[in-house]
C-alpha cells in the first residue's frame, strides 16, 4: 500500500483522500462522545459553535487534515528532506491524527497545527537568505494566531526563537521583527477590547480557562495508555533515528531535522502548562513527528516499510472499532 505513495506528483495528493477515508472510516459506524478541550479567543469566538461529535464537523476535521497533510507534502518536497520525494509526510501526518478518536472533529489544535504548519514553511524558506524580514515577521504572527485558537501554542515562541538561531546568524533586528510578528495580533486585538470595555472576557477566554501548572483531568485509563503508548514509542523512535535522520544529508536539511526536535521539545513544554491536560493535547506533537517518522518510512527498505505501515495503520483502525465490541 505505502508503495502507491511513493510518487513524486503534486496532483497524487488525490490519493490522501482515500487514504484518510481508510483512516477515518469509523466516524461512520461507531459513535463517539468525546468532549472537545476548550479553546483560546479567537477559537471561542470563531468556531465554537460546531458540535465535535456530529458526522459533519468531522467530515469538515478530515478535509482539513487533507489540506494539512497536502500541505506537509509541499514543505518537504520543496525543501528536499529526504533523498526520493514521496508523499509519505503527509501519508504519516493522516496517520497520526488518526491515533485515537478524541482527535476527531473540529478543535483548537487541528487549528493551530495548520498555523504551525505555516510558521515551519517560512522558517525553512529563511535559510541562506540575505534580506526576509517578512518571513521572519510571519514566523511570530503564525505562532501568535495559533495561540490565539490554542493557549498553549503561545509557548512555541521558544522554538521560533531557537530555529531562527538555528537558522540564520543572531542579529538583534531580526529577533526584533520575529517579537513584532508575535505581538501585531495581541495589540490588534487588546485595542479593540479596551475600545469596547471587554478586556476581562479577552483576559478570561486566552488565558483563565486554558493556562494551569500540572493541571490533568481524569480521563479513561484504556485509551489515555495506548494513545501515550503509541506517541512514545514514535518519540522514541524519533531519537534513537537522529543519527540516521542527518547521514548523507545536506547542511540545510540537518538544520530542518534540529529545528523539528526543537519543535518537539518546546511542544512537549506546553504539556506542563496546559489547563486539564487531554488527549487532544497529544495533537501538539504531530506537525513534527509527521516529518521525521516520515524519513523513517522513506529510508526504510522498501518491504520493512509496507511491514510497519501496515501494522500501525491496521492497529489505529482497530483501536477505533474496539467500542461496538463493548469492551470499554
Amino acid at each position: 500500500m505505502l508503495s502507491l505513495f511513493r510518487i513524486n506528483k503534486f496532483f497524487a495528493n488525490i490519493l490522501l483522500l482515500f487514504y484518510i477515508a481508510i483512516a477515518w472510516s469509523s466516524i461512520f459506524f461507531v459513535q463517539t462522545s468525546t468532549e472537545p478541550s476548550s479553546g483560546a479567543y479567537l477559537f471561542e469566538k470563531l468556531l465554537s459553535g460546531f458540535e465535535h461529535n456530529t458526522l459533519s464537523c468531522q467530515l469538515i476535521a478530515a478535509f482539513l487534515v487533507f489540506l494539512q497533510a497536502v500541505f506537509v507534502n509541499i514543505i518537504a518536497s520543496r525543501q528536499r528532506m529526504t533523498e526520493e520525494v514521496t508523499l509519505i509526510p503527509g501519508l504519516t501526518f493522516i496517520l497520526l491524527s488518526s491515533i485515537c478518536v478524541q482527535f476527531f472533529g473540529i478543535n483548537p489544535y487541528l487549528i493551530a497545527n495548520f498555523f504551525i504548519l505555516l510558521a515551519l514553511y517560512e522558517m525553512f524558506d529563511s535559510y541562506n537568505v540575505y534580506s526576509c524580514a517578512d518571513k521572519i515577521y510571519n514566523i511570530g504572527l503564525w505562532i501568535a494566531l495559533a495561540g490565539l485558537f490554542c493557549a498553549p501554542y503561545l509557548f512555541l515562541i521558544i522554538f521560533a526563537w531557537i530555529g531562527l538561531g538555528i537558522q540564520r546568524a543572531n542579529k538583534l533586528k531580526e529577533r526584533v521583527m520575529l517579537l513584532a510578528g508575535y505581538l501585531s495580533p495581541f495589540i490588534l486585538i487588546l485595542t479593540l477590547m479596551y475600545w469596547n470595555d471587554t478586556l476581562p472576557e479577552f483576559y478570561e477566554l486566552q488565558f483563565g480557562k486554558n493556562l494551569d501548572f500540572l493541571s490533568f483531568k481524569a480521563q479513561d485509563s484504556i485509551q489515555l495508555s495506548f494513545s501515550l503508548g503509541f506517541f512514545i514509542l514514535l518519540l522514541l523512535i524519533a531519537l534513537f533515528s537522529l543519527k540516521t535522520y542527518n547521514y548523507r544529508m545536506k547542511i540545510k536539511v540537518q538544520k530542518i531535522i534540529s529545528i523539528l526536535f526543537f519543535l518537539v521539545l518546546t511542544s512537549l513544554l506546553t504539556l506542563f502548562f496546559q489547563h486539564n491536560i487531554m488527549l487532544q493535547h497529544l495533537m501538539v506533537l504531530i506537525p513534527a513527528l509527521s516529518f521525521l517518522i516520515s524519513i523513517n518510512f522513506v529510508r526504510m527498505p522498501k518491504h520493512w516499510a509496507e511491514i510497519f505501515h501496515l501494522f500501525f495503520l491496521v492497529a489505529v483502525v482497530i483501536w477505533q472499532y474496539l467500542p461496538l465490541l463493548n469492551l470499554f
